[in-house]
């Protein structure tokens, strides 16, 4: 069983990591080059952030056809698009062709994203869930960070449609390495659900939804509140501070340039998740109440956020995205395993889904903000307004009751 969890994981792991390559490639290259698609900087945005909208719906229908179809089929499916959507990237030469590739992408991706969880999932126990989903989110983060730096390399030397030649056919081999390795088909707990009480009739999905236990609300709003802050603000205006700091009095001798400080920051937060997360999964499974792990995260975030809206130098401002993304390292994974806990094995699709969107939302929310304050208050402004989100989820982590592991009510 452990060998064929490791298998999966490994092999999940690769094909995501080639189908996300024409994605990476998109965010590294068209910022500066966006001429190169055949489109206006002012489509930049719609162009890059498209995909993200898309996924608002359909993390969760997604997970409803993992749930309904099985794992695979699904899966598969997103591979497809995934193909789909980088060849498009290769042959669009207009805003309106390349935006199809990017819906089509951000369908990919949540077949992709919630379906590669819900999977390791169903291979996972009460006793390993945090180490089963540990081990996978730390490949996923190896291969998030090998493909920036892999586009950023290969678009200095082939530009753009020469890398997505070869980014075509490297994800069509992530369709196959996943054909290969969900070659025997669905886990068995992805089809099993609970017996309904003798003389009761089977309930539907969204009765099932609906007796769900509601402290699983609390990691979704973990999962809001941290990417809102990290990958919607952090991310989102990082250049901009680092920028305005540079400018200030004696801020132009620094050793490194602003856009490769930038770079290098938002890779730790690649670099941490990767190296945290089989942490995390450990620490998982050893304390067993999940809030534990995810406060500890939460609890970094705050203070790098802190750190950031007090700071005015180059170093405090490398402490506090250190800190951040630390605290992702940890509370990403316990958020998962959290919810994982208390998702019964034939709808985990669906719970899943509505995890992801509670990210995608707050990291779609998060640069919107974050500008609308920098036009009124500043941008440290928009850093405390990241403490006092993660302090919201501290105190909501504080105020659940325990939670390891959790059942739907009957």
């Amino acid at each position: 069983m452990r060998s064929r969890r490791h298998a999966l994981a490994v092999g999940l792991a690769l094909a995501y990591s080639f189908a996300l390559l024409g994605d990476q490639m998109l965010y590294v290259f068209l910022p500066s080059n966006p001429a190169a698609a055949g489109i206006a900087a002012a489509s930049l945005g719609l162009v890059l952030s498209a995909n993200r909208l898309v996924r608002l719906a359909a993390n969760s229908l997604g997970g409803l056809l993992s749930d309904r179809l099985g794992r695979r089929r699904p899966y598969l499916l997103g591979m497809v698009l995934a193909l789909a959507s980088t060849a498009g990237y290769l042959v669009s030469d207009s805003l309106w062709s390349l935006l199809v590739s990017r819906v089509l992408w951000g369908i990919a991706f949540a077949l992709l994203y919630v379906g590669g969880i819900a999977i390791m999932l169903d291979h996972s126990t009460d006793a390993d869930r945090g180490r089963t989903v540990g081990f996978y989110q730390s490949l996923l983060q190896l291969g998030t960070l090998v493909g920036l730096v892999l586009s950023g390399f290969l678009t200095d030397l082939l530009g753009y449609r020469g890398t997505l030649a070869i980014y075509v056919p490297l994800t069509a081999l992530g369709l196959g390495m996943a054909l290969w390795v969900l070659r025997e088909g669905d886990p068995a707990p992805a089809h099993s659900a609970p017996s309904p009480a003798a003389g009761s009739p089977p309930l539907g999905t969204l009765a099932t939804l609906r007796r769900l236990d509601p402290r699983l609300l609390a990691p979704a709003y973990v999962c809001f509140a941290t990417h809102f802050a990290g990958s919607g603000v952090l991310a989102a205006t990082l250049g901009m501070y680092l920028k305005q700091l540079a400018a200030e009095p004696g801020g132009s001798g620094w050793l490194v340039p602003v856009a490769s400080l930038t770079g290098m920051l938002l890779a730790t937060r690649r670099l941490a998740g990767m190296v945290e997360a089989p942490i995390a999964g450990h620490l998982l499974d050893r304390f067993g109440d999940r809030r534990i792990v995810a406060a500890a995260g939460v609890l970094a975030i705050l203070a790098g956020f802190v750190t950031l809206a007090g700071g005015r130098s180059v170093a405090l401002v490398i402490a506090g995205v250190v800190l951040v993304s630390v605290g992702e390292g940890f509370s990403q994974p316990a958020v998962v395993v959290w919810t994982g806990d208390g998702a019964p094995p034939h709808l985990r699709g669906m719970v899943m889904g509505g995890l992801s969107t509670a990210g995608d939302l707050g990291a779609a929310l998060g640069p919107l903000v974050a500008y609308a304050l920098l036009e009124t208050a500043g941008l440290r402004s928009a850093y405390a307004l990241g403490a006092a989100l993660a302090l919201s989820a501290l105190l909501a982590l504080a105020l659940v009751r325990g939670a390891a592991p959790l059942t739907p009510r009957a």
